[in-house]
């Protein structure tokens, strides 16, 4: 049995619906970088992301959502993990998707049409309960992150959602919490709306000091208790 990150929608399932919903669609695999879902596609499906069956990626963090706003801009909405939906808001809305859907690592999905899957929340209300669940915190979190782009400088606003992401998706290593997902300082940049090179800096910084270990599109974070201080300093 799949041990699914808690907090995700396959974890708040009870283990008939979880085992219906896996048997509702085959596994599929998907390699690093492929897009899942474009912009304004007008596929009618909602995916569940899934580990690798032959396990091996140590990434729980599956994909990252995006968007090119209007005036050219791409901006990152989050990054989704093993045991989520995407693509589930299209079923609310008589509208095309609004961001592009990217893999961030090998994974396998499952893909159900929108009748499908309307048809087994209809069956199992508990999965109708994990979906506003999850829905609800993801509108918390990013409430929060627009609070804290108008309110906090890009050091803190780096520091926090390194801290987020490492307690949702880290991974503990030998020498600390990998991240659990490989990010850019562009993407990064995207996640809390600042420029790459300030970005950077915040980065450089942060490993000067002993916190971080990086390396390309890799973070380590050595002590978790002083990269949460710099966002509380902030307070």
């Amino acid at each position: 049995m799949t041990d699914w990150p808690a907090g995700s929608f396959m974890s708040m399932l009870g283990p008939r619906s979880a085992n219906r919903l896996l048997t509702l669609s085959p596994p599929r695999h998907v390699p690093a970088n492929r897009v899942l879902i474009a912009q304004g596609d007008a596929e009618e499906q909602v995916m569940l992301l899934c580990p690798p069956e032959d396990g091996t990626s140590a990434d729980p963090a599956c994909v990252k959502v995006t968007s090119v706003l209007r005036n050219g801009t791409e901006a990152m909405f989050g990054i989704r993990r093993w045991g989520d939906l995407v693509g589930e808001l299209g079923m609310f809305r008589d509208t095309r998707p609004s961001a592009t859907v990217t893999a961030c690592a090998p994974h396998t999905i499952r893909i159900y049409p929108h009748q499908v899957f309307e048809g087994f929340l209809e069956e199992h209300p508990d999965a109708w309960r994990a979906m506003l669940a999850v829905m609800g915190e993801r509108q918390e979190r990013a409430d929060r992150q627009r609070a804290e782009f108008a309110g906090y400088e890009v050091e803190a606003r780096v520091a926090r959602i390194l801290v987020d992401m490492a307690q949702r998706h880290g991974v503990p290593t030998d020498e600390g919490v990998h991240l659990g997902v490989r990010l850019s300082h562009t993407d990064l940049g995207k996640l809390v709306g600042a420029r790459t090179d300030a970005v950077g800096n915040a980065i450089r910084r942060f490993r000067s000091e002993g916190i971080l270990i990086t390396s390309y599109r890799r973070v380590v974070i050595v002590d978790m208790e002083r990269l949460n201080g710099v966002f509380d300093a902030a307070l």
